[in-house]
């Protein structure tokens, strides 16, 4: 026996998004961004201006100094600075002629510093001899040099060529020097003239154009940042958008699409989230239409694993539930065609939520009958325990439906439910173009048995489902009933209540308050072997009649739970009823009588015995 199913939607909304930190938002890094590229572009444009400057100044300084020391070398007569040099006194008037010249370009140029000559250079020792100075307080003799000063000092005085230094620093400061050979017909210079000039005065300048590229490094790493916060926010708003549109669509939300804004990339991008939420709706369409007719276990087992829809199947252990209305084909035979499928379909819809809300599958809809598995394809080691939990609310809901049905004015219907457990196999069976999901096994097949043995009201569960849940039902003496395709009888428990977490009871029975005419009604009873009435019929006295059930006596004793047709004839009314179904039940309060309770009463019929009733009443 196998059945197809229904689903629902069984996504679980995932949790609302937390929300940003300011330096978590997409457009405070970009502004961030901006300011920091802004401020390291304007740095590095500095740091390149700043050392351009830096060497221009020197440039410009040693040239100027290199021109001074040049004329300054000029005015220097040889033969006078070799006398110097000799008397190595200053004193002499060689030396003081030498000075006097030396003091003169110092003032005319507006040195800070001295002028001064130096012979006998000892690179190693970074010494040399003053021969002369224009500082009066200067006397000849060995001097220490800077260090930067002794390998271009060197040069100039073994090639004759003058030269000028970088920036350099010493005990004093830094300083910019340029040197000048003295000019000697004889040979190699005899002294090299040297003018000095402190570099802080330009270094200050330059401090100023630091400060200068600083503040504007800030200023436009501000100003990047104003505009990046703007041009970030422009870029970044329907970017929010979509996140806020994805965290809905996240929570199960379709209905907003976004407006798009503009034609570059985040606009196509706005445009395909759009189409996305499109396909989303028709997708949700599509499931909500198939939803009807596959259970919620089943859809997501197809959904979420690419193997679902993989035809085969697994044996496992389940519950297998089946229900079906007595009376209600009668009813959908004769009844109006819009009242008979309000009539089902509410009460598919209450049986359905009560299944699901149990963790079953309900596997198929046969007409009024019901087919629903526990523990397939979702395993629950508990699969019994919720099919009877679930079998017990069917029963106590279907009280309810009967009391709305009376107030509409629609007949009362009753149900019978058969649980049964054991081995069978699950899953997709069929073709690439039709499958369905399925149980298959002899467990499907006692399951129909244990249903088709109960009478409206009653819960039958096989002995498999008693040995899962005995510690927690409550139920009554076993029947046995020999059904078809067992080689033993069958052991029914009918099921009154339930403890543990799903704790439930039946509602009390109502066929004791049932009204009971005692009468003598001739009847004819044909037995129904299945599905088939036989021909062979027994004749009997109806001594006790009711609504729901009545008591006959019969020559030959009826096993329980046998069906049967009735033929009754009402005394002054000059016809026989219609046909009656019932089930035999058991004894009645006399050993000769059997007890038959009704599973089917034609319209008519009901209203002749409540008729009767009334009257005896």
């Amino acid at each position: 026996m196998t059945a197809s199913c229904r689903l629902v939607d069984v996504t679980t909304a995932p949790p609302a998004p937390t929300r940003l930190r300011p330096w978590q938002r997409l457009s405070v890094r970009l502004a961030a961004l901006f300011a920091i590229v802004t401020l390291v572009a304007v740095g590095l444009v500095g740091g390149f201006v700043y050392q351009r400057q830096k060497r221009e100044v020197e440039d410009t300084v040693g040239t100027q100094l290199l021109n001074i020391a040049r004329v300054a070398a000029l005015l220097i007569d040889p033969a006078t600075l070799a006398e110097a040099d000799r008397a190595r006194s200053t004193a002499s008037p060689a030396y003081r002629k030498l000075r006097a010249i030396l003091s003169a370009v110092r003032t005319e140029t507006l040195l800070p510093a001295p002028v001064y000559a130096l012979a006998d250079l000892d690179a190693a020792g970074r010494r040399a001899r003053l021969v002369v100075s224009s500082d009066e307080s200067a006397t000849p003799g060995r001097v220490a040099l800077a260090p930067p000063l002794v390998q271009r000092l060197g040069w100039s005085f073994d090639d004759g060529v003058a030269r000028y230094t970088g920036i350099y620093r010493n005990a004093s400061g830094r300083w910019i020097s340029a040197f000048a050979p003295v000019a000697d017909p004889g040979g190699p210079p005899r002294a090299v003239l040297v003018v000095d000039y402190a570099a802080e005065i330009y270094l200050e300048r330059l401090r100023e154009l630091q400060v200068t590229i600083v503040v504007a490094s800030l200023a436009g790493a501000l100003g990047a940042m104003g505009i990046g916060m703007l041009v970030a926010r422009r870029i970044t708003r329907p970017v929010s958008a979509l996140t806020g549109g994805v965290a809905r669509v996240a929570q199960g939300d379709l209905s907003q699409e976004l407006p798009v804004r503009s034609n570059d990339e985040v606009g196509r991008l706005t445009r395909a989230f759009n189409d996305m939420l499109e396909g989303l709706r028709q997708r949700d369409f599509i499931r909500d239409t198939f939803g009807r007719y596959v259970s919620p276990e089943v859809a997501k087992t197809l959904l979420e694993s690419p193997e679902g829809l993989k035809l085969g199947g697994e044996k496992r252990v389940v519950t297998i539930l089946m229900s079906d209305l007595r009376g209600y084909t009668r009813f959908a035979e004769q009844g109006d065609p819009a009242w008979v499928m309000e009539v089902l379909n509410g009460y598919l819809a209450r049986t359905t939520e009560i299944i699901i809300g149990y963790e079953g599958t309900i596997n198929e809809f046969i007409g009024d009958a019901v087919f629903a598995i526990f523990g397939a394809p979702v395993a629950h080691p508990d699969h019994a325990e919720r099919a009877a939990a679930s079998a017990l609310a069917m029963q106590r809901a279907m009280a309810e439906i009967n009391d709305e049905h009376v107030r509409r004015g629609f007949p009362r219907f009753e149900m019978g439910i058969g649980v049964n457990t054991g081995e069978a196999v699950v899953g997709n069976i069929g073709s690439a173009q039709r499958a369905k999901y399925a149980v298959v096994g002899s467990a499907v097949n006692v399951a129909a048995r244990v249903e088709g043995s109960t009478v409206g009201g009653q819960i039958f569960l096989s002995a498999a489902t008693l040995e899962h849940v005995k510690d927690l039902a409550e139920v009554a003496p076993p029947i046995p009933v020999e059904v078809k395709g067992l080689a033993e009888p069958l052991m029914l428990y009918e099921l009154r209540g339930l403890s543990g977490r799903f704790a439930q009871r039946l509602p009390e029975a109502t066929t004791e308050s049932d009204p009971q005419l005692d009468v003598a009604l001739p009847a004819v009873c044909a037995l129904i072997d299945g599905k088939v009435v036989r021909h062979d019929t027994m004749s009997g006295i109806v001594t006790r009649l009711g609504l729901r059930q009545i008591d006959v006596r019969f020559d030959t004793a009826l096993a329980p739970l046998t069906n049967v047709r009735l033929k009754l004839t009402y005394p002054g009314l000059g016809h026989d009823s219609g046909d009656l179904y019932g089930k035999v039940v058991g004894g009645a309060s006399e050993p000769a009588l059997t007890r038959i309770r009704f599973t089917s009463v034609e319209t008519l019929d009901q209203k002749i015995i409540a008729t009767l009733l009334e009257r005896s009443g």
